[in-house]
């Protein structure tokens, strides 16, 4: 989005000629390169450690990013723009609404997104300290007109209702948006893949045309809704209907992105185009078609261990939590998921692990030494699902790498 160009074909694909006026700009996102406006992690934290305020760290990215806008634009740097402002406070109201009353005239806007949080710092107090304190800051920025922040953030972070904990904070918790791809979005990306090769794309607008489906490709990157019994169709055609020889395999269109899901049925793209691929790599191919469901099937398996990877970079003590289950056949009992925490010590370990690291996330805010509290941490990160029956279950995207096991359920692969 911070690509003019892009935001021009946005603007006519979607008639929506004010995202063409945007002006997109980077106020954070982990990065370590010095840049005209995004803060880097060095910059936040030396701040951070010399006293200053996080609502006026936050401000100094924002006025840097004002002044980008400006007729006279120079660059200043993060350190002089924070020493300005914290012996002038006054100066952010006065330039932002210069700004404001401007792009208003002009009707333009200025959006900064914020991204990478976690990344703020080891410590997840100073984590928690510093996020606080940009959401402070993006509250107020709604007293104007034409200057909006756009934040990320991890579910298992905006779940933390430490940062809630200032006034008009509900605007923010009521005015969220929760990013996640629906099938029929996830079929419509692999598509659109597949468009931008040269010889898929003919191969595939041949099927579709022989199916009589046009309409099931996306077209300037959009997928028509009314087009989804269409997808469904294209789909078969590419693997096949059913995951197996009859249809209490389950069908390929549901099965796949069912299969791919976290316990809050959230799949990500990454996630659903690392098995296609994997099922379009797999061998011996099959006769007919593009894909079967063998292939779809390690496919699954792939993104499992893929996705398991990912899920260890964010949460360190994941295994801990998931090791005893080894071997084990979900859904499971309550009470008997407890024990077997009990019995390895699973929430001590965690504890011992993270003394001294001060990075807690998300555990600081649940788990004390309580199984009850660490199971509200796996639920609030869709790792597990206590369904209605008080079972505990593990969806396949991370039961398979971490060898649990489920009746009807995706193999778990052998170990050699």
């Amino acid at each position: 989005m911070t690509n003019p160009a892009i935001r021009e074909r946005l603007a006519h694909a979607y008639s929506f000629p004010s995202v063409a006026k945007t002006n997109v700009v980077i106020g954070f996102n982990g990065s370590v390169k010095l840049g005209a406006i995004a803060s880097t992690v060095e910059q936040i934290l030396a701040a951070h450690s010399k006293g200053h305020a996080p609502e006026v760290i936050w401000r100094t990215v924002i006025l840097r990013a004002v002044r980008m806008l400006r007729p006279d634009a120079s660059k200043h740097s993060f350190t002089d723009v924070l020493t300005e402002l914290t012996a002038h406070p006054g100066l952010y109201a006065e330039e932002l609404s210069v700004l404001d009353d401007q792009l208003s005239i002009d009707g333009g806007s200025l959006l900064i997104v914020f991204d990478a949080l976690d990344r703020l710092a080891h410590n997840w107090g100073i984590i928690r300290a510093l996020t606080k304190g940009l959401l402070v800051t993006v509250v107020g920025l709604q007293s104007f007109r034409s200057i909006r922040a756009k934040v990320f953030m991890r579910v298992d972070q905006f779940a933390d209702s430490e940062l809630f904990t200032f006034p008009d904070s509900s605007k923010i918790r009521n005015d969220r948006v929760d990013l996640a791809w629906h099938p029929h979005e996830l079929y419509g990306l692999v598509f659109f893949e597949l468009l931008r090769n040269a010889t898929a794309r003919t191969t595939l607008e041949e099927l579709a045309a022989r199916l009589n489906i046009p309409f099931a490709l996306p077209s300037e990157g959009r997928l028509n809704v009314a087009s989804l019994d269409g997808q469904a169709m294209l789909v078969t055609a590419i693997a096949g209907e059913y995951m197996g020889r009859h249809r209490k395999r389950g069908r390929v269109y549901t099965w796949v992105p069912l299969h791919l899901g976290d316990a809050a049925n959230n799949c990500s793209p990454r996630t659903f185009l690392t098995a296609w691929k994997t099922a379009a790599d797999h061998v011996p191919a099959p006769q007919g078609q593009a894909v079967d469901h063998l292939g779809l099937s390690e496919g699954v398996r792939r993104a499992s261990s893929a996705r398991l990877t990912e899920l260890r970079e964010d949460y360190p003590w994941i295994d801990l939590a998931l090791e005893p289950l080894r071997r084990q056949f979900v859904p499971i009992a309550r009470t008997d998921l407890f024990d077997l925490w009990a019995n390895h010590k699973v929430t001590d370990q965690i504890l011992d692990q993270s003394v001294g690291s001060g990075f807690l996330a998300p555990i600081g805010m649940f788990i004390e030494d309580s199984p009850a509290m660490l199971l509200a941490t796996m639920t609030s990160i869709a790792v597990m699902e206590e369904r209605a029956n008080g079972k505990i279950n593990v969806p396949d995207i991370f039961r398979v790498e971490a060898g649990i096991l489920r009746k009807g359920g995706v193999a778990v692969p052998r170990r050699s």
